[in-house]
């Protein structure tokens, strides 16, 4: 049993002088927090009649290898999370990112674009990373969390730790990360002269301006009293719908620029809004020769009535 449970790296972690008091606790906490889960797991399973329930005990040490897939029991609640990537304390405290994945990919070569998540604080964040390339080679670097580096136990390959160096590091491509999305908290009018915070889902990349971040992006936010999509725009202005308990009001509606007349004795007319679309309407006239209908290009009909 206890070689097979060895394999959760569960070393007291090496502590140094070099190392700082934020570095100690850091490799302290999840030391604590490996322990924790293992102790869940014991209290979980216990049996009356054998001690141990050994059909759990074997889905738990089956998750523990690295050809596991899939999470087979209660105790891995992502993917290898708990077998390879050790940041068990990152998961529960501070953030999770879920590019575990560049790890594999790195052993296997795979340098295809890769979609994740990163939540950290009040923000999720959902990216996409490409590999990056010098001279045509993907780059490399080692797998580095906050303070930490990680390294494998094993020249196999089979488990990160972060509590101590061993001769492997984990050694990942260099991915430049474009944010695809966002969702996190935001400021918003509380209707009373206050400000509250509200849920507001930033979407898209952008277009990359440094002087306007936000340039491109889509945004939906939905306030204490109100509900509001819109674009910001290259010019810096926000088109949009803006909705309220008894208003809606529609930014960046495009302005007639031209009104075409000159066939109208002929049963038409057009009109050019901004941006240089044009759209033709017919007309019916009437014995006295008045427009009673306007039809435009989608077969909308508009009555006109004369006194």
């Amino acid at each position: 049993m206890a070689a097979t449970l060895s394999e959760a790296d569960l070393r007291m972690p090496d502590l140094t002088a070099a190392q700082t008091t934020e570095q100690k606790l850091t490799a302290l906490q999840d030391y604590l927090c490996v322990l924790l889960e293992l102790l869940r797991w014991t209290l979980r399973n216990l049996s009356p009649a054998e001690n141990f329930d050994q059909a759990a005990l074997d889905d738990w040490v089956k998750s523990l290898d690295i050809s596991a897939r899939t999470v087979v029991t209660e105790t891995l609640i992502a993917d290898e999370l708990y077998s390879r990537f050790g940041a068990v304390a990152d998961l529960a405290v501070s953030e999770l990112r879920t590019d575990l994945q560049k790890a594999q990919r790195y052993l296997d070569g795979d340098t295809r674009a890769l979609d994740y998540l990163h939540i950290h604080d009040e923000e999720i964040s959902f990216l996409t990373g490409t590999v990056r390339a010098s001279d045509g080679q993907p780059e490399t670097q080692q797998l580095v969390r906050g303070a930490r580096a990680f390294y494998w136990t094993d020249a196999q390959h089979s488990q990160m730790t972060c509590v101590s160096e061993t001769p492997w590091p984990v050694t990942v491509y260099r991915y430049d990360e474009l944010t695809k999305g966002t969702l996190r908290f935001a400021d918003s009018a509380d209707g009373q002269g206050g400000v509250t915070k509200v849920p507001t889902f930033i979407l898209g990349a952008g277009y990359g301006a440094p002087e306007d971040p936000d340039a491109g992006r889509g945004f939906l936010r939905k306030g204490a009293q109100s509900l509001d999509l819109w674009l910001h725009g290259a010019d810096g202005a926000d088109r949009g719908v803006f909705i309220g308990d008894a208003f809606t009001d529609i930014a960046g509606l495009r302005r007639t620029a031209q009104l075409d007349f000159s066939a109208w004795d002929s049963g038409s007319f057009s009109e050019t809004v901004e941006g240089a679309r044009r759209t033709e309407f017919s007309v019916d006239f009437d014995a006295d020769a008045r427009p009673v209908k306007l039809t435009d290009a989608g077969g909308f009909e508009t009555a006109v009535i004369w006194p």
